[in-house]
């Protein structure tokens, strides 16, 4: 019985992988930003954990950015380099950079390292520039394919049945943003149409909370946030094989 189960086990492992491929393909080389603005609710295993995922990106071919919080009360620059320290944990190169020189973020980028980017400088110290700000300006100047907002937010709901919307698109965006109560979903989803003005093709927004968030959205069609895409924006190839079996 041990046997059966772990075969079944290694082969139910093996269907995901082989189910991924078609994202994996997709995603490849793809610059993705990542809004780490999940400091102050994750406990260091959980912080750990998403690092690892982050890294797991990285080794299947795609080129992720993280822009961070800082946990309250702690040194940004500091911070900075632990978070970079969490993910070469992983095996994966990584450098924390403080500002946003997008030809410094281009050159690791070019040098396969992860860029972990805290907003501020030595000469912005004391200015308040939020992830959110960061992460719009470094995506639109590196040309990323999107933004992920990782924080505290699961997705915009729907106002009916409360179920999250995973895909909506500029336009119906901008129908609902009256409904909205919660305020920050409003700021949040002001934040997802001004990158996507900015020619950010997607943003998502996604709870840090739920364990491999970052994977469960990238490597499912439906994810577990809500996408949200300019009205423009192309599909990728496993998004119009999964709409043409439907």
């Amino acid at each position: 019985m041990l046997e059966n189960n772990t075969m079944t086990g290694s082969m139910d492992k093996a269907q995901i992988l082989v189910d991924s491929l078609p994202y994996i393909r997709d995603f490849n080389q793809k610059i993705i930003v990542i809004c780490f603005g999940a400091s102050n609710i994750l406990n260091d295993e959980e912080e750990q954990e998403v690092m690892r995922d982050i890294a797991l990106l990285k080794s299947i071919g795609m080129r992720p950015i993280v822009v961070h919080d800082t946990r309250m009360g702690y040194d940004k620059f500091r911070e900075n380099k632990r978070l970079a320290k969490l993910i070469e944990f992983c095996g994966i190169k990584s450098v924390g950079i403080c500002g946003m020189d997008t030809q410094t973020i281009r050159m690791t980028l070019d040098n396969d390292y992860i860029p972990v980017i805290t907003p501020n400088d030595i000469d912005t110290e004391d200015v308040i520039i939020t992830p959110q700000e960061a992460s719009r300006v470094v995506a639109e100047a590196i040309g990323a394919e999107k933004v992920i907002f990782l924080g505290k937010e699961d997705g915009v709901h729907d106002l009916e049945t409360d179920e999250i919307i995973s895909q909506m698109t500029y336009s119906e965006v901008k129908k609902i943003r009256e409904s909205l109560i919660d305020p920050k979903m409003l700021l949040k989803t002001k934040e997802a149409l001004t990158m996507l003005d900015s020619g950010i093709p997607r943003v998502h927004i996604i709870n840090a909370k739920i364990r491999h968030a970052i994977l469960l959205e990238l490597f499912s069609v439906i994810g577990i946030g809500t996408m949200i895409m300019s009205d423009d924006a192309p599909y990728y190839m496993h998004e119009i094989r999964y709409k043409q079996r439907l």
